[in-house]
């Protein structure tokens, strides 16, 4: 073969391999960046799943927050509120991360309902971070797909175990993922990762305030403000004492209640916002057996707090209520020292 003809074949191969490759991946479309897909997708890489989910999965509803909301149930959700909803966590995500899904969401459906769980935390995040967010896959710009459909790990990794899936039923598939299935409930689990420490000097309160406002001005308060239609039920998730004891003894906790109080200052004044303090409920955090590590409950204790939030409990109207929350975790702090000896 002369040189002129192997250079078209190469390139000819090349074009056909390349085609083959981006029709797998458009077909099994793993990420379902095209279509809900009819084969049961991986949901375990929440990064890469909830674009597609947004984009063009049935909803009117939406449950948004980091890893804290992954034990949830939408089904629950959608008997407690009349809605039909999905549920878009972020693993370790911060205030940006929120804002950047919440503005898709609401480009891309009309909605009823947007449950935000909002750990204090992500409200001191950079205002600016942009991890793990890939607008390739949040665009529409049909140039980016390349990076999709010609993706090694996507051809040869993800398209290959959702094969797998084939069969698998997919009614309880918005309950089922992102569920954690590998973890052990239970006092015992807590305790392995609370270690006794010695009690750090403590952070002023207002330590990083201008951040926590940003964050707050940035990424939450402008679409409240700008959809007046769409209920917004804010939640504090309920951590369990022994994370607050870890806080109190790291010197951050003080700012943690600032943060809580904050997010009341700002956000009640709008009538389509409603905020919940569940992380003040002593009955949930000081019982051990709910959690497998210092933060993340069962999925019976997500059920409970999404129907109390339907039935208006642990509401907080005023800025004095959240911190008469903060007062209760104070306590369950010190009784949680007390009872294991930290």
């Amino acid at each position: 073969m002369n040189p002129k003809r192997w250079v078209l074949f190469s390139i000819s191969a090349l074009m056909i391999c390349s085609a083959l490759c981006a029709g797998t991946v458009y077909l099994v479309d793993p990420f379902e960046q095209y279509r809900e897909s009819a084969i049961l997708p991986l949901y375990d890489q929440e990064s890469y799943n909830n674009p597609g989910i947004v984009k063009n999965y049935d909803y009117n509803a939406v449950i948004l927050g980091t890893s804290m909301v992954e034990m949830s149930h939408p089904s629950v959700v959608d008997a407690c509120f009349g809605v039909h909803s999905v549920k878009l966590p972020m693993r370790g995500s911060y205030s940006a991360q929120m804002g950047w899904q919440l503005s898709h969401v609401l480009e891309q459906r009309r909605l009823k309902l947007a449950i935000l769980e909002i750990d204090p935390y992500s409200l001191f995040g950079s205002p600016d971070d942009t991890d793990e967010l890939f607008d390739y896959l949040w665009n529409d710009n049909p140039l980016d797909d390349i990076h999709y459909l010609l993706n090694r790990d996507v051809l040869f990794v993800r398209v290959p175990k959702m094969l797998k899936n084939i069969g698998k039923p997919l009614d309880t598939k918005r309950d089922d993922m992102y569920q954690w299935t590998d973890v052990t409930f239970s006092e015992q689990s807590v305790l392995n990762v609370v270690p006794y420490t010695q009690q750090q000097e403590m952070l002023p309160a207002d330590t990083h305030f201008d951040r926590l406002t940003e964050n707050i001005r940035r990424h939450i308060e402008p679409y409240i403000k700008a959809h007046p239609d769409v209920s917004f039920k804010i939640y504090t998730p309920p951590y369990s004492a022994g994370y607050w004891y870890l806080a109190a003894r790291s010197g951050i906790s003080e700012q943690y209640y600032t943060a809580r109080a904050r997010l009341c200052e700002l956000l009640l004044p709008y009538p389509n916002v409603e905020i919940y303090d569940f992380a003040s409920r002593t009955d949930w955090i000081l019982n051990l057996d709910h959690y497998f590590d210092a933060s993340h409950h069962t999925s019976a204790v997500s059920d409970a707090l999404m129907r109390d939030m339907a039935d208006g409990k642990c509401r907080v109207t005023s800025i004095s209520d959240m911190e008469e929350g903060s007062e209760r975790i104070r306590r369950a702090v010190d009784d949680f020292a007390e009872k294991y000896g930290r």
